[in-house]
């Protein structure tokens, strides 16, 4: 992950606000890059409000960016920072909002899991590309929306029946690396819609 997206770990030292921002011109980068441009709605403030000051506060959690990843890791700090309000609105983090990510991920990980064992089967199926409504917020600049917008995909598919379930899942596990990229990645490389050796850092 560091030699996939270096600028994130390189702002590590520099705070949560800094970060904060990195990881949104990053998944938004990456969103334009995945997906055919014809598909991206880019709204005419992101340059503008993508260069305001990303204001972060802590509450009884550490506000040392680097402190946090080693605690939390990557996605959960991720879901954190991006999540509740857009980019240019100040941030205030607490335990318990950064508790509710890393269940929520947990509860992902519990339903994703076998599905990714079971999805094998279905040897027509490409690696899957972001949701447009996902796209489009992180392009401009609406992250929590994008956020939220992830948890219902993931909603969808709890509540799916068998027949759609498989579709569903693709579509989840391409928002979900946007934001949780080893969650997602182990979850496709088990599906083996990605290959790679475990030695390279793969969750077991």
């Amino acid at each position: 992950m560091r030699t996939q997206r270096p600028e994130i770990y390189a702002e590590l030292p520099k705070g949560l606000g800094s970060l904060r921002q990195t990881l949104l011109k990053t998944i938004s980068r990456q969103c334009t890059s995945d997906i055919p441009y014809n598909r991206v709605s880019l709204d005419p403030v992101q340059t503008e409000t993508n260069k305001l000051p990303a204001k972060v506060t802590t509450d009884s959690v550490s506000s040392n960016a680097w402190e946090m990843y080693q605690e939390v890791g990557l996605d959960v700090l991720t879901l954190s920072l991006l999540a509740d309000v857009p980019i240019h609105r100040p941030l205030h983090l607490t335990q318990n909002s950064m508790i509710g990510h890393w269940r929520w991920l947990r509860q992902v990980w519990r339903i994703a899991t076998p599905l990714s064992d079971a999805a094998k089967i279905q040897v027509d199926l490409n690696p899957p590309i972001a949701e447009r409504e996902i796209v489009d917020a992180m392009t401009q600049s609406r992250n929590n929306i994008a956020v939220a917008l992830l948890r219902q995909s993931f909603q969808r598919l709890e509540a799916a029946g068998p027949t759609q379930t498989s579709e569903l899942y693709q579509s989840f596990l391409a928002n979900l690396t946007l934001f949780c990229p080893f969650v997602g990645t182990e979850l496709l490389w088990r599906q083996g819609l990605i290959t790679a050796p475990k030695a390279e850092g793969l969750i077991e």
